[in-house]
């Protein structure tokens, strides 16, 4: 049975049950398993499902030839049939430093720690030398990479295919092998909410170490704010991918990184992962920092889907069930 009220987790609530009812999470490309299942598979042999036609070679079994092509066309050819087969989904979410940026304009809540700030964190000057509370909107990036694999994690096994977890944090953690059991979602729920991000992800590190452990043809799909170098992440994903495997990549980015806020003067950028500090004219590298930005997202966008790899950004701005509905509704239209 799936997650019911009683159930109902921090990254799958029951509001996102009804949402995800109508959606499917599908492969593009063909997968492998080990059991039968809904998704179209390379490997021939005997099946409900007619695929195609090729000659007679001699050796092949003659209880696959077609007799009545034979009849027609006097040519011997074989038929040939599709498997269907589960698909085995491995979510990858960096869980470093920089994941934890909430924003600075709500509230902070109680007992949030002020080790939260991180990687390009943005503290208002004035706030942090009095020692005001700085005040969060949005979910955290951390939060907004979990609320989206979360639900792909349930629409994978409500399909009764398979999901698994691992975590980038300092190369690859806390993996949990696919299962496709509802009570494995709970499992995959429960290691969501106990990780706390720090330190740094070195994803391309998780990617290389993740891919020997993935069987057979599998979608990977990748959370991340990819603030590492880019060329390393693109040779790890072109790894995994070779072996026939997909990946999807979803860039999460908090709205003050894809906007720097307006009401910010001078400020002190803080790196969470490094310690770093500078002290900034915010005015003054606006617009040369928006450029840069977009300019790196347009390498992600180019590199990647031209390894047939697909690349979303999801701003913590956007409510996660819209960006995912939004992703889904148009891979499904390309099936």
């Amino acid at each position: 049975m799936p997650p019911s009220a009683s159930t109902a987790r921090r990254y799958l609530r029951v509001a996102d049950l009804a949402r995800l009812r109508n959606l499917v999470f599908a492969p593009r490309g063909r997968v492998e398993g080990l059991y039968a299942g809904r998704h179209a598979s390379p490997q021939r042999g005997h099946s409900v499902e007619f695929n195609d036609y090729r000659e007679y070679s001699p050796g092949d079994p003659p209880n696959d030839l077609d007799w009545k092509v034979y009849g027609r066309s006097d040519k011997l050819f074989l038929k040939l049939f599709e498997h269907q087969t589960d698909m085995t989904v491995q979510l990858l979410v960096d869980a470093s430093a920089s994941m934890a940026y909430r924003g600075l304009h709500a509230r902070r809540p109680a007992g949030l720690a002020r080790s939260w700030l991180n990687a390009l964190t943005l503290v208002n000057d004035k706030a942090a030398r009095s020692g005001d509370d700085l005040v969060y909107t949005h979910p955290s990036k951390y939060d907004q990479a979990c609320l989206c694999a979360a639900s792909i994690a349930f629409l994978t096994i409500k399909q009764q295919d398979k999901a698994g977890i691992a975590f980038a944090r300092s190369g690859l953690a806390d993996h949990l092998r696919p299962a496709g059991a509802y009570p494995h979602l709970q499992k995959l729920l429960t290691a969501m909410e106990d990780v706390e991000p720090r330190g740094e992800a070195e994803l391309a590190r998780a990617i290389h170490d993740l891919t020997p452990r993935t069987r057979g043809r599998s979608l990977l799909v990748v959370f991340s704010d990819l603030l590492e170098d880019p060329p390393a992440i693109i040779d790890a994903l072109s790894h995994f991918t070779h072996r026939g495997s997909e990946a999807i990549v979803f860039q999460v980015l908090h709205a003050d990184e894809l906007a720097l806020p307006r009401e910010l003067n001078e400020a002190i950028f803080v790196d969470s992962e490094s310690g770093h500090r500078l002290r900034l004219n915010v005015d003054d590298v606006r617009d040369p920092y928006h450029q840069a930005l977009r300019a790196s997202q347009q390498r992600w966008a180019r590199e990647l889907r031209s390894r047939r790899i697909d690349y979303n950004t999801v701003s913590t701005a956007t409510p996660y069930h819209q960006a995912l509905e939004g992703y889904l509704i148009t891979r499904a239209a390309m099936q």
